[in-house]
C-alpha cells in the first residue's frame, strides 16, 4: 500500500510539473509574439508624422493642380486616392491601437501574462494571433500609401 501511495505521489509530482512547464512555455510564446507585435506598433509609429505630412502636400499640390487651366482630371484623382489611402492607413492604426488596448492590459504589454490557466492562456494567444496579423495588415497598408503618396509627389 505504501508503495502505490509512494508511486501516485511520484505520478502525480511529474504530471504536475509537465503542466507548469508546458504552461511556462505557453507563456513564453505569447511573451514572444506580443513582442513582436508591439514592435510592428513601433516601427510604424514614427511614419505617421511622415504619413500627415504628405497629406498636406497632397492637397497642396492638388489644389494648385484644380486652379490651373486645362485641369488634368486624371492627375487630380491620382492625388485624391492618395490623400485617400494616406487617410485610411491613418485611421487603420488608430483603430488598431485602440482594439489593441481594449484587448491586452498594460500589464500583459509590458509584462506578459499573469495566468497559469492553460485555457486562459490559449485564449489569450488567439487573441494575440489575430492583433498580430492585424497589425501587418495596418503595417502594410501604411508603408504602401506613403509610398504611393511619394510616387505622385515625384511626378
Amino acid at each position: 500500500m505504501k508503495t502505490l501511495i509512494k508511486v501516485l505521489f511520484i505520478a502525480l509530482v511529474t504530471v504536475s510539473s509537465s503542466c507548469v512547464e508546458d504552461q511556462s512555455e505557453d507563456s513564453k510564446a505569447f511573451d514572444a509574439q506580443m513582442k513582436e507585435t508591439v514592435q510592428i506598433h513601433d516601427d510604424v509609429m514614427p511614419k505617421m508624422t511622415e504619413l500627415n505630412s504628405l497629406i498636406s502636400k497632397l492637397k497642396k499640390e492638388k489644389e494648385q493642380i484644380e486652379t490651373a487651366e486645362g485641369v488634368d482630371a486624371e492627375e487630380v484623382e491620382k492625388y485624391e486616392i492618395a490623400i485617400k489611402d494616406l487617410k485610411e492607413s491613418h485611421d487603420l492604426m488608430m483603430s488598431w491601437m485602440k482594439n489593441f488596448s481594449n484587448t491586452f492590459s498594460r500589464t500583459e504589454i509590458n509584462s506578459g501574462l499573469a495566468t497559469t490557466d492553460k485555457d486562459s492562456i490559449k485564449a489569450k494567444q488567439e487573441m494575440l494571433n489575430a492583433q498580430y496579423n492585424s497589425a501587418e495588415e495596418m503595417q502594410k497598408a501604411i508603408t504602401d500609401a506613403i509610398e504611393n503618396a511619394q510616387l505622385v509627389l515625384s511626378k
